[in-house]
């Protein structure tokens, strides 16, 4: 009897102790953190559709990893394989071409940008319905971004950055959708 006892003890002692090792494993294996002085990477997105189910649809959208170390962000990256359309193909034709131009500009000006401020900016993007403030027409679906030219717009500016490539309104705001929502899983 004593010897089951025993056994059991062992048993029970050897269980706790696997648990005891997989529950530290578990809070030390922050997937964010890439082992690189407690930085913390993390993936964000922003899409939408235009023209959905016609002949000639687009799905728009930037896909990007954010780099964050003691609330501001050191490094943003965008996704060159996620399959989502970054700019209409026009736009990358000379005379058009003014995001792709600027595109290194404005991810550098991300750096040393503090989380909450970025997270606090509104893009204004289109929504259904006629009595919405931006709504969609045509061309532009529903979930894009408002161009500067329109009344209404309100700069994406933090700490005296304007988080914008001239010319190309659409394109930084759903970077900066993409940033943001990168940021909020944090």
């Amino acid at each position: 009897m004593k010897g089951i006892k025993k056994a059991i003890i062992g048993l029970v002692a050897g269980i706790v102790a696997i648990f005891g090792v997989a529950a530290l494993a578990a809070c030390s294996d922050n997937s964010n953190n890439n082992n690189n002085g407690g930085a913390q990477t993390v993936t964000g997105q922003y899409d939408y559709y235009a023209h959905k189910g016609e002949e000639n649809e687009m799905h728009y959208g930037v896909k990007v990893n954010v780099t964050v170390k003691d609330g501001k962000i050191t490094k943003v990256e965008i996704d060159e394989n996620s399959g989502l359309t970054q700019l209409t193909p026009s736009w990358t034709e000379p005379g058009h071409d003014a995001y792709e131009a600027g595109e290194a500009g404005l991810l550098q000006k991300y750096v040393g940008l503090d989380v909450d401020d970025v997270l606090a900016v509104d893009v204004q993007v289109r929504t259904e319905g006629e009595n919405s403030k931006f709504p969609a027409s045509g061309w532009q679906p529903v979930g894009c971004p408002v161009e500067d030219t329109v009344e209404g717009y309100v700069p994406y500016v933090v700490d005296g950055e304007t988080l914008l490539v001239d010319g190309a309104t659409q394109s930084s705001g759903r970077l900066l959708l993409a940033v943001q929502d990168a940021l909020k899983k944090l």
